[in-house]
């Protein structure tokens, strides 16, 4: 561009070559009309004059018309310098030029414009690489255009402030997401690790609840074997201690019977004493009668001593007889004192049997929902590993880990093969379960492919990573649902919904 416009005056004097070249013309033409005019008229004052006063004026006007000429090749050399980008170059001298000189400062008035409104681009853009964006272009003073390219460059620099200030807030949520991802990864697994060793105690702690719930019931059914027992002797304390006092009521009876006998062995040896006396007095005629009298009142002795021997017995078999109804009245309290004592303990024995059986009701649920939970962590840590296989441009052990499909990874595993099919597969949201884990991985191996596009530059595969994920979540969140509700469901429990 530079080279065609310095040819247009190719071949072309200039100027001062052209001013030069009309003086000198004029000098000729008045030499040669002088030197006709000596040669036609003689020689004159004016014919001799003539040809100096030509020069003289010739010299005068050329040096006179030089200034305007240096002028225009100092505003020549000023926009060469210009050119080259030193715009701090200034016509100078230009007094009494006229309108050449007025060309002068109305250019250098414009390059001090163009000077000035490059040092603000320059001083703008230069902060503004330091991101100090309130350092605008000032605008007051330039004129037209100048000021409207300032304004747009201050609206430029406005939104350079606004990419920047976006740029950094997500720089630092990446470099806190790429934190949090890491480390929550590692404490997940982490986690996760710890719920597999929780649920091998928890199978422990079942099994040694099963045992002791065993134990429990048959202890249980001992002591209320036991409790039988008791009340049967009880029963039969209750039929002894019955048999003892009557026993002691026919044992005084006796003993009441013999004094009779002893009364009447007494009486009748008073009536014999009494006969034998008669008899003495009636002599010879109540010889027999007192031999009779006398065997009375000997069987009356002997009725008496044996009265006495049975008195004897009866009372010694009587003190026994009290004191063998009074130690079973003992034994029947001590015997009833134990039977209730028995009976509470075996009331607090099925207490514990049934706590026993609670306990491993509540162990049984609390497995089941660790288990649930480990699975669901299982489920979250493959969404992690998902949005990092997306950080990294579908690259890495963690894509690797998300390529699985639905029946290959731990949660499908667990569905297909493992105690999810053996322990809910009868129940509703296991059912629901298995579209809604199909999902998460089919919409998560979709947003992958989109991924490895040009999302930078494309909305459509931007769009679709984002509408992707978004099932995903959905799905992955129903996922979590299902599992919830597995828990509940086998447990009989409201779901949480």
């Amino acid at each position: 561009m530079k080279e065609n416009t310095s040819n247009v005056s190719k071949n072309i004097p200039f100027l001062s070559q052209k001013f030069l070249i009309n003086c000198v013309v004029f000098i000729v033409l008045t030499v040669v009309l002088a030197v006709y005019s000596i040669i036609a008229n003689g020689i004159g004052f004016v014919n001799v004059s003539s040809p100096i006063i030509a020069v003289v004026f010739a010299i005068y006007a050329y040096r006179d018309h030089q200034r305007p000429i240096d002028a225009l090749s100092a505003i020549h050399l000023t926009l060469k310098e210009a050119i080259q980008g030193n715009t701090h170059v200034r016509v100078t001298q230009t007094r009494g030029l006229g309108e050449v000189g007025k060309v002068a400062w109305e250019l250098n008035d414009f390059l001090d414009i163009v000077e000035t409104n490059f040092k603000e681009l320059s001083n703008s853009f230069e902060r503004a690489g330091k991101r100090q964006f309130y350092r605008k272009g000032l605008v007051k003073g330039l004129p037209g255009e100048f000021a409207e390219i300032m304004n747009n460059v201050n609206g430029a620099i406005g939104a350079m402030e606004k990419a920047d200030t976006f740029a950094r807030q997500n720089r630092l949520l990446s470099e806190m997401h790429h934190l949090n991802t890491s480390n929550l990864l590692d404490n997940l697994k982490d986690s996760q690790s710890q719920m597999v060793t929780l649920s091998e105690k928890m199978d422990d702690v079942l099994n040694i609840a099963g045992e002791s719930k065993h134990g429990a019931d048959r202890s249980a059914k001992t002591v209320g074997e036991l409790k039988l027992s008791i009340e049967q002797v009880n029963e039969r304390m209750v039929s002894v201690e019955e048999t003892a006092n009557l026993l002691a009521q026919e044992s005084s009876r006796i003993a009441e019977t013999v004094k009779l006998i002893g009364d009447i062995a007494e009486q009748t040896n008073l009536l014999a004493l009494n006969a034998a006396i008669e008899a003495a007095r009636a002599g010879e005629v109540g010889r027999g009668f007192a031999v009779v009298a006398d065997e009375v009142r000997h069987l009356a002795d002997r009725t008496r001593k044996s009265t006495e021997e049975i008195s004897d017995i009866i009372f010694n078999l009587t003190g026994k007889i009290d004191t063998m109804v009074s130690q079973t009245l003992e034994v029947a309290q001590s015997t009833k004192d134990i039977g209730d004592e028995v009976s509470s303990f075996h009331t607090n024995f099925e207490s514990v049997a049934k706590a026993a059986d609670d306990t491993i009701t509540l162990i049984g649920q609390t497995k089941d929902s660790s288990f649930a939970s480990l699975v669901k962590l299982d489920h979250i840590i493959y969404m992690q590993n998902g949005y990092i296989a997306m950080e990294n441009d579908a690259e890495g052990k963690e894509a690797d880990a998300v390529k699985v499909d639905h029946m290959s990874c731990r949660l499908g595993k667990w569905y297909y093969e493992g105690i999810g099919k053996e322990i809910f597969s009868g129940l509703t949201a296991y059912k629901e379960l298995d579209s809604y884990h199909a999902g998460v991985h089919q919409n998560v191996h979709k947003a992958m492919e989109y991924v490895t596009q040009d999302w930078l530059r494309s909305d459509e595969v931007f769009d679709g990573i984002i509408h992707h994920m978004s099932l995903a979540e959905q799905n992955s969140s129903q996922v979590i649902n299902c599992l919830t509700r597995l828990v509940d469901e086998k447990h009989r429990l409201p779901a949480v919904r």
